[in-house]
């Protein structure tokens, strides 16, 4: 029988683990500060950053027990600084976020879903359309923000506009008004984003990102509490992946070919993104009113675009504590890309996300209040 490592070997073994974890953690510091359309490298340790902090901690844990007091201190002190990046991913318990209001302030209900066309090539079957209606009618939101959003040539051979505006009003002809914002067309198809509104629009613009691709963003005044409130409903560059790369990266590790032509494609992706977001973000600091920024990124947590967006704003997922809340609904379990970020006075009442076997994404929500005007 093969002789089990003595405890002296799996300190050690521990202690390499650990050099390993907190390695990655420094990359992942670079992949929050540094613009990977410099440099791509540092975004891949903050899509691994869940893995290498969980490795550190356990690995500090295994350093106190062995009573190797200046490893443990070492990754200790390394864990303290990264708190930032522990926070992004798995929410701070409400830390730093503004207490509720006890005037009887008014709430706001925000949700962001990137709706993948209603599932109007039927991808996931039948009556996915109206799944998606139904778990909108469920939430009743007062600010509905919807990535792939689509328009038949023949809307009567495939209504939109009528269910969801029954959703999120509660009948077929409710006051509710739409932002539709168009990112390109195809033989009488139209692909982009749509911002849907319980309370008044008083103002439309937008951003053209200028892609071939179904990007774009909504920028949508909302009258609400006595002020007005600036919506950006944003869809950022995605990685573009075909069924080749899924199925590379699901078989296991792709071949010398697949893994070029991935990394060529992840590069591309954050590329754009970082033009994508700069421009959001300028218009964001630009805003005469309160901001709600909601979005499908395509991004993490740790990366060059949410850092960008968390300097103005603050992530509603902060309310959360040791939940990742992931939103793709893809072969990596856990991978948040949807987002909700507001003005960082406003208190944030609520998060959570649902839709589960609806799209390729599943939906955000949050509520939150703000400060009467």
């Amino acid at each position: 029988m093969p002789r089990r490592p003595s405890q002296r070997q799996r300190g050690h073994l521990w202690m390499v683990l650990g050099l390993l974890a907190a390695f990655g953690v420094l990359w992942a510091h670079l992949a929050v500060f540094l613009s990977p359309a410099r440099w791509a490298i540092p975004a891949l340790a903050g899509l691994a950053f869940p893995v290498f902090g969980v490795l550190l901690i356990v690995a500090m844990a295994v350093m106190f027990r062995r009573r190797r007091w200046r490893w443990f201190l070492g990754f200790a002190l390394l864990i303290l600084l990264s708190g930032d990046l522990y926070r992004s991913v798995w929410g701070g318990f409400g830390w730093g976020v503004p207490e509720a209001l006890t005037n009887d302030a008014p709430a706001l209900k925000v949700m962001g879903w990137n709706v993948r066309l209603y599932d109007r090539y039927g991808w996931l079957g039948e009556d996915t359309k109206k799944g998606i209606t139904e778990a909108i009618a469920d939430e009743r939101p007062d600010v509905l923000c919807l990535q792939e959003h689509y328009r038949d040539p023949d809307p009567a051979a495939f209504p939109v506009e009528g269910p969801v505006r029954r959703a999120v009003g509660g009948v077929e002809k409710a006051p509710v008004q739409v932002h539709e914002v168009w990112a390109r067309g195809k033989a009488g198809r139209r692909f982009g984003v749509a911002t849907w509104s319980r309370h008044p629009i008083v103002g439309r613009e937008d951003i053209a990102f200028g892609t071939r691709s179904n990007n774009a963003c909504a920028v949508t005044d909302i009258a609400w509490n006595g002020d007005t409130v600036r919506v950006f409903n944003a869809h950022f560059a995605s990685l573009h992946f075909g069924s080749e790369e899924y199925a590379a990266l699901e078989e296991g590790v792709p071949d010398a070919e697949g893994r070029q032509r991935i990394w060529s494609r992840m590069r591309e992706a954050y590329s754009e993104r970082v033009t994508q977001v700069t421009r959001v973000m300028d218009a964001v600091a630009r805003s005469p009113h309160p901001v709600v920024l909601c979005g499908d990124f395509n991004d993490v947590p740790v990366s060059w675009a949410l850092q960008a967006a968390r300097t103005q704003l603050r992530d509603t997922h902060d309310l959360c504590g040791l939940r990742m809340d992931g939103t793709w609904q893809g072969a990596v379990p856990g991978v948040r890309i949807d987002h909700i970020l507001v003005d960082p006075v406003w208190p944030v009442l609520d998060y959570g996300n649902g839709g589960d076997g609806l799209s390729d994404h599943r939906y955000v929500k949050a509520v939150v209040q703000a400060p009467t005007p």
